[in-house]
């Protein structure tokens, strides 16, 4: 390519990346063996729906989430699984003289095990907006037609009024019965439909089938115990996905993929985790090339947000390069042009496990010193960096 630069556009062509963010897929199944229950585990502990364990999925790269809704008794949409004594109270390490609805006021200052986070409909659809590759799978739990309603319209709106309706499009209501769909595309039409049978005694596979495919439900979830090849085969026989939960053991799931499904529900066991049971992980990093100032350039690239990111000292000897200079003081990555790169300083907190743990930085990049808006992440502890900008900056 002639010239100095590259437009935004150019580059995004040559690195086969978007130059606008996405609009993502309602094939959310793609490339997600694994949904984070109740969104996971977080510092050993499970079944929180806490904002830490959400952030936490994300990082472990998890792209679908599990999370569990009831009200407060002030009539504030919450994610929490119940106020029963011997139910959230007691997984949750949260006193209680006995099974009390709380206020919101009290929901939002109770700490969950004594340090995580809980969250409203309106913090997740927030913490949605701000991860925009996470699908959220609804665990609502009533079956009536005014809760049920009422629980996707509170959704819904929250999500309009905030200014985030994009986040409708990664939200996929779990189904307990054949009404519900009905009851909901009144509210909101989603693109994406879960049918979990864990209410019906003595399912019937083919009637459940020939129904979702009848009324454009993608997805069945059923329990691990009758995740049956038999049943299964039923299913998939319709073109339905299916999905099991709940396992934490690499061996039960294994044999659940052997039996035809396509996923699981799990509280602890992780994506990078996947090819102890011969499964991939969906993400995963991409030598790409392309040309810079007529250079061919190879970069190793991950994808994040529909971005192209690359690891920083890659790029620090593209073009013109940069030297970087961290001010543990003031918290800030300094980029200067035309310098030699030297060291970032966070190698020890480096490796190669290949994991691909990947966590938002906390310092502010600046670049010749004045602030920037670029935003890099810690992958495996190396930082990237977002390729387009970076590139573009250099060569200026």
């Amino acid at each position: 390519m002639k010239g100095k630069g590259l437009t935004a556009l150019a580059m995004a062509i040559m690195l086969g990346v978007s130059a606008v963010q996405p609009a993502w897929a309602a094939d959310w199944q793609k490339g997600n063996t694994l949904i984070a229950h109740a969104f996971g585990e977080v510092n050993n502990k499970i079944e929180t729906n806490s904002k830490e364990a959400f952030i936490n999925a994300w990082e472990n790269g998890f792209r679908v989430v599990e999370g569990d809704f009831t009200y407060t008794s002030d009539g504030v949409l919450v994610l929490r699984h119940d106020f029963e004594k011997d139910g959230s109270y007691a997984r949750l390490d949260i006193p209680t003289t006995g099974d009390v609805v709380m206020d919101s006021q009290t929901f939002m200052n109770s700490p969950i095990i004594f340090e995580q986070t809980p969250l409203r409909a309106v913090d997740l659809m927030y913490l949605m907006a701000d991860y925009p590759d996470m699908y959220l799978v609804t665990d609502t739990k009533d079956t009536d037609k005014a809760t049920v309603q009422r629980q996707f319209r509170d959704l819904v709106g929250i999500a309009k009024n905030i200014g985030h309706p994009e986040v409708l499009d990664r939200i996929i209501p779990q189904l307990y019965n054949k009404e519900m769909i009905k009851w909901i595309r009144e509210i909101h039409n989603f693109d994406s439909w879960i049918f979990t049978l864990y209410l019906y005694n003595n399912p019937y596979y083919d009637d459940i089938a020939s129904y979702c495919v009848k009324n454009g439900i993608d997805t069945v979830t059923l329990h691990v115990d009758r995740a049956k090849k038999e049943n299964v085969s039923k299913l998939k026989a319709k073109g339905l996905k299916v999905y099991a939960h709940t396992t934490n053991r690499y061996l039960t799931m294994k044999n659940l993929m052997n039996a035809g499904v396509d996923g699981i529900y799990t509280d602890r066991i992780k994506p990078y985790e996947l090819h102890w049971i011969g499964l991939e992980n969906g993400r995963k990093t991409t030598e790409q090339n392309f040309v810079v100032e007529n250079k061919e350039i190879t970069l190793t690239t991950l994808d994040i947000f529909g971005k192209a990111y690359a690891p920083l000292r890659q790029m620090a000897k593209v073009g013109k390069g940069f030297s970087a200079t961290f001010n543990r003081e003031a918290n800030t990555l300094n980029l200067q042009k035309g310098r030699a790169f030297t060291s970032l300083g966070n190698e020890m907190l480096m490796d190669d496990s290949g994991r691909l743990i990947t966590k938002k930085v906390d310092f502010k990049l600046l670049v010749n010193g004045k602030e920037s808006n670029i935003q890099c992440y810690y992958v495996d502890g190396e930082v990237y960096a977002p390729v387009e900008e970076i590139l573009l900056l250099v060569q200026k």
